[in-house]
C-alpha cells in the first residue's frame, strides 16, 4: 500500500521531498500535457480562505457554485457556527473543509481549538491580536495547532475597520508577515499560511517564504485588484525573483523545498458569488508570469490537497 497522499503533500511541502510531491501528481500532469502546453482553466480548485456565512442559505449557494467549477473550500469558522459546519461536511464532504477561528487572546481560544480538532476540523485561523502574531504569549495555541497537525493560518498586512466612533484593540503592524517567519522556525512541523501576502508587505512576506518550506500565502483581498489597476500583475516575479525552471536547483532557497511559486496558493475571502472573478483574477496573475502549468495546477489546489489529505480525483467516489 502506498504513502497516504497527505503524508506525501506536508513532507513535500515542509521540505525535503519536493520529488515525492512531483511524483504524487506525475499522473495527473502527464494527462495535461507537458509544462509547456498552453495553459488551460484548472480541473480542480481548493479556496484555502473563505468565512462561514452563518446559515442553510449560504451552504446551499457554497454547493451550487463550488461544485460547477470542481471546486473545494476550507470555511474558516467561528464556535458559535460550529454545528452548521459540521453538518456541512458531513453533508457535502467534496465541498467543505473545516477550519476553526479563534482570537488568540481569548482565554478559550486553546479550548476551543481543541473542540474543533475533536469534530474534525484540520485547520484554524488567526487574526487581530493585541501583542505581535509571534508573541510567546500565544505559543500554546500553535504548539496545539503543530501537535494536531492543523494548517495555521493568519491574516497578514492591512486590515479593515468596522467601527470608528468608538476605541478598538488590534492593529495591521501586529500582523506583520514577517512575524510567520519566527513562528515557522518556532514551529516547524506545521503548515502556516499568510493571507494577502502581506499587503503592502509583500516582499516581507515572500523573503519569509524563501527559507521557510512550511510557509505559503494567498493573494487574496485587494492584492491582485491593486496589481490590476496598476498594470503590474508582472511585479509578483520581481517579488518571488528566486523562482526557478521547472525541476531546476536554486541556491538562493532550501534544497527540495518548493518553487517560489509554488509558496502561492489559491483563494478567495469573498462570499461564494465572488468565485468566478478570484478565479478570473488569479488566471490573470499566472498568465502574466508565465508560470508554468504543473505548478499552476499544484498553486490552483493540489499543493493544499496533498497537506490536507484530499484526493481531487477520488472524491466523488
Amino acid at each position: 500500500m502506498g504513502e497516504p497522499q497527505d503524508a506525501i503533500g506536508r513532507r513535500a511541502f515542509l521540505g525535503g521531498g519536493a520529488a515525492a510531491a512531483l511524483g504524487a501528481t506525475a499522473g495527473a500532469e502527464a494527462r495535461s500535457g507537458p509544462a509547456s502546453a498552453e495553459p488551460r482553466k484548472p480541473d480542480f480548485i481548493l479556496d484555502s480562505h473563505i468565512h462561514c456565512g452563518g446559515n442553510e442559505a449560504w451552504v446551499e449557494e457554497m454547493v451550487a457554485v463550488y461544485r460547477r467549477r470542481n471546486a473545494m473550500a476550507c470555511v474558516l469558522t467561528w464556535i458559535g457556527d460550529l454545528e452548521l459546519m459540521v453538518e456541512a461536511i458531513r453533508a457535502y464532504p467534496d465541498v467543505f473543509i473545516g477550519y476553526g477561528r479563534v482570537r488568540l487572546d481569548d482565554p478559550a481560544a486553546v479550548r476551543q481549538i481543541e473542540t474543533f480538532k475533536k469534530n474534525g476540523f484540520v485547520g484554524m485561523k488567526f487574526h487581530s491580536p493585541r501583542e505581535n502574531l509571534d508573541h510567546p504569549a500565544y505559543f500554546q495555541a500553535y504548539r496545539l495547532c503543530e501537535e494536531y497537525g492543523m494548517v495555521m493560518l493568519f491574516h497578514t498586512g492591512i486590515s479593515s475597520r468596522r467601527e470608528f466612533e468608538s476605541p478598538t484593540w488590534g492593529s495591521s503592524a501586529r500582523m506583520r508577515p514577517m512575524y510567520l517567519d519566527t513562528i515557522c522556525r518556532q514551529f516547524p512541523r506545521v503548515v502556516v499560511q499568510g493571507a494577502h501576502l502581506g499587503n503592502p508587505w509583500y516582499e516581507e512576506a515572500a523573503e519569509a517564504a524563501r527559507w521557510n518550506p512550511n510557509l505559503c500565502f494567498d493573494v487574496t483581498g485587494s492584492t491582485l485588484p491593486k496589481l490590476i489597476k496598476l498594470g503590474r500583475l508582472d511585479r509578483l516575479s520581481e517579488i518571488l525573483w528566486w523562482s526557478a525552471g521547472e525541476g531546476e536547483a536554486n541556491p538562493h532557497t532550501l534544497k527540495d523545498g518548493p518553487s517560489a511559486w509554488e509558496h502561492i496558493v489559491f483563494g478567495t475571502d469573498e462570499k461564494p458569488s465572488g468565485l468566478a472573478g478570484n478565479i478570473e483574477r488569479f488566471q490573470m496573475m499566472l498568465d502574466a508570469n508565465g508560470v508554468p502549468e504543473p505548478t499552476r495546477r499544484r498553486m490552483w489546489g493540489r499543493t493544499m490537497a496533498g497537506v490536507l489529505g484530499v484526493d481531487p480525483e477520488g472524491r466523488h467516489q
